[in-house]
């Protein structure tokens, strides 16, 4: 059966999935789809993808890539996707090092061999430090004290490469049949194309991120290397009698949250300022007036129950609301397969005996280091294993269509399973979620990358065994970088690492071990009324209209500002009031800005990470 013609390729900086790859064709078949994609997209076969250099490159990046989550993610409780970044640096570096020494770099990299090195470092720096910056932190605050770190290496490798492995069979149905968009996964694609062929379209990406890393990273230097700049401004003035900067309203000199809100958009950004106008300056001067939270007290230690109590009854309605969603997932993984001959499209896929022995090796051993590590009966681990496969299957899912991995709300399903079959076990409680949140985030990222590497013509296989390169590159980098970030449990919650994700996960570990009747009774007060406005701006976002939504204030926005200061919270606002101003004076520079967000981000995370590290060894 002859190939269907192609359509006419739309112009634009930012090709979409049909734009790439040709693949949007009415009426045509899967097999007609596949032949095409095999005849005229596939280029694995004749370019280099798999190359030691391309490899080496992502793992020098990876380690950047993983710095820098890592950093935002215990400042912000966010984390980036960093494909796009990552495609950037690779391009950037290798350039880099061909006019410096072209005998060494060698002849410029092939489309495949940049998409390569940005699977590499995606997934080294997206796809390991989730459960880290959650899980972990939950585990060192609920505890007081770290895990062996051979112990926390071998959690960290097994668990990515597991939710690796759980994303193998999800491919064909969701990137080849169902082509979702992967929303990152298309703008690498895109971003590498543009890169690849020296448009007009690379120079300014590469200048903005150049720009936002230099301006950010000199000045995390001037404040945290030499003490040259403050932390923040505070604003002047009181409210209730509370000085306004003990209620922590004030200008902070750190960039990172500008660069955050730029990518979180004004709507969440803005719901984080009211929120932190309603808690940090209604709320607090009023329990600090009648003497609820001393006046130099921690408030933000107080706040965090309501702000728990919020995010995850967002996240577990949202989950809930989203019930056709993962149905279409359950349905498409065991209802899409074809019963004709195979396509052989599919003997360039992973195979299955790859995957068996995969499973074979893999959950055994995360099964006895549960056991052995976090005293998990075995039974209940083998549960957390199926649990968490179904789990990211809905990741999968809800990333494919809405570029957003839900791995806080599918923790915490975790969570509250395993509150009702191990009651008190707050060591099994935060283990099984710490599988299902850096399982989840893992396997969504590798359908991200599978998704680039199959608009730009790439081998699947060769884009999975570079996903596991990254897996183990992210675990050897990641794991020190935690120790040395946060040596102890007093460095959590404070003014330089809020870690919201922590302070969340490890609330409602305390409340499913103990019950609401170890809170105290104005803190249960606190927590039902958040829960309430959280579920009635849940609810009320998905009842408006399209054209009302984005006027909403984001439930999960206002609970943020209940864990983090007013002045991060500010930060936010700003970068996402930003970005909003400029795409609505210049559009054209909705590439550009990106990457001058995600600049910001890795500037300061890169050079904090670098003050940390300088500190400790000399």
């Amino acid at each position: 059966m002859p190939a269907p013609a192609p359509r006419a390729v739309p112009a634009g900086d930012a090709p979409t999935d049909a734009s790439l790859t040709l693949l949007s064709i009415p009426g045509a078949s899967q097999a007609e789809v596949d032949t095409y994609w095999l005849n005229h997209v596939y280029q694995g076969d004749r370019l280099p993808q798999l190359t030691l250099r391309a490899v080496a490159l992502g793992a020098g990046l990876g380690v950047l890539t993983c710095a820098t989550n890592l950093y935002a993610g215990l400042k912000t409780g966010v984390a980036f996707g960093v494909a796009v970044t990552a495609a950037l640096l690779a391009s950037a570096t290798h350039g880099a090092l061909r006019r410096l020494s072209p005998r060494v770099a060698g002849a410029p990299l092939s489309l495949l061999e940049l998409g390569c090195a940005q699977t590499v470092a995606s997934s080294a720096g997206y796809a390991t430090g989730g459960a880290l910056v959650s899980v972990q932190g939950a585990w060192l605050l609920t505890t007081g004290h770290h895990l062996p770190g051979v112990t926390l290496l071998a959690w960290t490798f097994l668990l990515s490469a597991l939710g690796v492995l759980f994303a193998v069979p999800l491919k064909r149905q969701l990137v080849d049949r169902e082509q979702l968009p992967f929303a990152s996964g298309t703008a690498a694609a895109a971003t590498a194309r543009a890169l690849h062929a020296g448009g007009e379209a690379a120079g300014p990406r590469l200048r903005m991120l150049g720009v936002g890393g230099l301006v950010a990273g000199l000045l995390t230097l001037a404040r945290d290397g030499f003490g040259r700049v403050p932390y923040a401004y505070a604003f002047p003035g009181t409210l209730g009698g509370v000085p306004l900067e003990r209620l922590g309203f004030a200008l902070e000199t750190g960039l990172m949250p500008v660069g955050g809100g730029a990518l979180l958009g004004v709507r969440v950004t803005a719901s984080m300022l009211l929120g932190a106008l309603v808690v940090h300056g209604v709320v607090a001067p009023r329990l600090m007036a009648a003497g609820v939270v001393a006046v130099d007290g921690d408030f933000l230690a107080w706040a965090l129950w309501p702000g728990a109590a919020a995010l995850t009854t967002a996240s577990l309605l949202q989950f809930a609301l989203q019930a056709r969603v993962w149905g279409r997932a359950l349905r498409g993984l065991w209802g899409g397969a074809s019963r004709q001959a195979p396509h052989p499209i599919e003997a360039l896929q992973v195979p299955g005996r790859w995957w068996v022995a995969g499973m074979l090796v893999l959950t055994p051993a995360t099964v006895a280091l549960a056991r052995v590590g976090f005293d998990v009966p075995v039974p209940h681990a083998l549960l957390a294993v199926a649990l968490s496969f179904v789990l990211c299957l809905i990741s999968c899912r809800v990333t494919g269509e809405t570029d957003v991995s839900p791995v806080g709300a599918l923790g915490q399903v975790t969570q509250l399973t395993y509150g009702v079959l191990l009651p008190g076990d707050v060591k099994a409680n935060l283990a099984t979620a710490g599988l299902t949140v850096n399982a989840a985030s893992s396997s969504a990222d590798l359908l991200t990358d599978l998704k680039a590497g199959h608009l730009l013509g790439a081998n699947p296989r060769r884009v999975f065994l570079a996903q596991l390169l990254g897996c183990v590159v992210g675990a050897l980098v990641v794991v020190p970088l935690f120790y040395l970030l946060v040596p102890d449990p007093s460095v959590l919650g404070s003014e330089r690492f809020p870690a919201p994700a922590a302070t969340v996960t490890a609330g409602v570990a305390r409340v499913l071990a103990s019950g609401l009747g170890a809170v105290s009774a104005d803190l249960r007060s606190a927590m039902a009324w958040a829960a309430l406005a959280a579920a009635v701006l849940t609810l009320g976002e998905q009842a408006l209209p399209e054209r009302l939504r984005r006027w909403t204030p984001s439930a999960v926005g206002v609970g943020l500002a209940c864990l983090l200061p007013a002045s991060t919270c500010l930060g936010f606002f700003l970068g996402g009031l930003g970005w909003e101003l400029a795409r609505r004076w210049r559009p054209a520079s909705e590439g550009p800005g990106v990457t001058l967000a995600a600049g910001l981000i890795a500037g300061e995370g890169l050079v904090g990470v670098g003050i940390v590290l300088a500190r400790a060894l000399w």
